[in-house]
């Protein structure tokens, strides 16, 4: 690696400068890539990524994929200092509608959805690293809305295709080591399922059909057992984004309610101690980061100029109740008034990530 002589951290020794860039973040780096043709080239020197990779330099960034007025799906990373989406490059293949998505340590995997009208099988990779894209084996059936969840390094994969699927392959799993899907037998449910997700302390997955009939997955046991005794409020359809802390159930509810419920007692309840942040603003998505904090995004009108803002929300449970905290609130990506109309936040994810 040569960078030419220059005041400041190029004007020291090689090996001294990639030291002291391995100590700062990615988004400091991508920065300081822009001063110049020489702090660019230490930023992208293989002995620095290298380097990084020894010292097990691992961050955790929320990335998010959004449609602005109907277009193809771009995709964003949250830069944590300034509070901002930065644009990472999209995928011009993706499906513009009705995938699902998948995140792992280190990147996050899309699957299926609608092209042309059409059903597609496709599954690409987004190696949230390099922010490359890679087209990984397609689904042995293809799917729309389908669901998908990560349990003991599987994808295991539901529903989401033609009324001709049977138990033999109504559902599939992928094995992330080997790169390979395989077949997972399961009874076929009658109608789409609405909501599933993954409780990681007991390798369980709950889900939910649109009829609000709701089901427990044990992929480890190859179980697949029906909850008739479920109650149907507890599933109403004005509850969106389902998320799993812990042990806990956590979902979002109409004017900036977000709500909560230990699956074992199966009764929706209210996060307190938001009402003065939250109510009535329209949140359009919520996730959880690795901190086990609450993640919420909603479109708000700030002098003449439309914005997506986002806030960060910390847990305490207390009394039998959950109460949340504002960690963070702030603007962070700003919309067209025109293209508004036709702005969708499709997905918002956690992510692992670290040198190779």
């Amino acid at each position: 690696m040569k960078v030419s002589p220059s005041s400041g951290l190029c004007s020291l020794p090689d090996d001294v400068a990639v030291t002291c860039l391995a100590q700062i973040s990615r988004f400091d780096l991508a920065a300081l890539a822009t001063a110049s043709k020489s702090h660019r080239a230490l930023v992208s020197s293989p002995e620095l990524s290298e380097l990084r990779r020894r010292m097990g330099c691992i961050e955790t960034c929320l990335y998010v994929c959004m449609r602005i007025s109907g277009g193809n799906p771009r995709w964003f990373v949250l830069n944590p200092q300034h509070r901002r989406l930065n644009p990472i490059p999209s995928n011009p293949n993706q499906a513009p509608e009705s995938s699902s998505f998948v995140a792992v340590d280190g990147g996050i995997y899309v699957l299926g959805g609608l092209i042309n009208c059409r059903l597609s099988s496709d599954v690409w990779f987004l190696d949230c690293f390099s922010h490359t894209w890679n087209r990984v084996p397609s689904m042995r059936r293809p799917r729309v809305y389908a669901s998908a969840n990560l349990v003991d390094g599987k994808i295991y994969v539901c529903g989401g295709c033609r009324e001709e699927a049977d138990s033999t392959n109504w559902a599939e799993v992928f094995d992330l080591k080997t790169q390979t899907w395989g077949t997972w037998f399961l009874p076929k449910i009658k109608s789409r399922i609405w909501h599933s997700v993954v409780i990681e302390e007991e390798k369980k997955v709950y889900g939910v059909d649109v009829e609000g009939d709701s089901f427990h997955l044990l992929p480890s046991k190859r179980m697949f057992l029906w909850r008739p005794d479920l109650r149907r409020d507890f599933f109403s359809r004005n509850k969106d984004d389902w998320c799993a802390i812990g042990k806990l159930l956590f979902c979002r509810a109409p004017f900036g309610t977000i709500l909560w419920c230990d699956p074992n007692e199966l009764r929706w309840k209210q996060v307190k101690g938001l009402e003065e942040h939250c109510d009535n603003i329209d949140i359009c998505r919520l996730c959880t980061n690795s901190a086990g904090n609450i993640v919420i995004f909603w479109i708000s009108s700030l002098v003449r100029q439309t914005w997506l803002c986002s806030a960060e929300i910390s847990l305490r449970r207390k009394g039998g109740e959950i109460w949340g905290k504002v960690e963070w609130s702030d603007t962070v990506f700003k919309l067209d008034d025109i293209l508004s109309s036709g702005f969708k936040v499709l997905y918002s994810a956690s992510v692992l990530v670290s040198p190779k």
